[in-house]
């Protein structure tokens, strides 16, 4: 599997992918990415838990993958974890 680097270090271009298929994991799951010959991504979020939802929404699907690339290790391709989300424990509902 061969990635493209960027001008900086340890970091690659998730827009100029080689041909081929990629795997990203992180904590909300994993993803599959597979690219022809012309360069063009085609992105299975099955297993990734923000896309479980039934009903299929084009529009929340590209803002998934935006924040999946945003989010992307490029040295060990593991999804950082969202900073966003605010770490919720279940113990932490009993210590009122």
């Amino acid at each position: 599997m061969g990635f493209i680097r960027s001008e900086r270090d340890g970091e690659f271009d998730l827009d100029k992918l080689s041909e081929g298929t990629y795997f990203f994991s992180g904590q909300e799951g994993f993803v599959k990415v597979e690219v022809d010959k012309d360069g063009h991504q085609y992105w299975d979020l099955q297993n990734w838990f923000d896309s479980l939802d039934p009903d299929k929404n084009e529009a929340r699907d590209q803002k998934i993958i935006q924040d999946i690339k945003s989010r992307l290790n490029a040295n060990t391709g593991i999804i950082n974890p969202n900073k966003k989300q605010k770490n919720k424990s279940f113990l932490n509902l009993f210590n009122k």
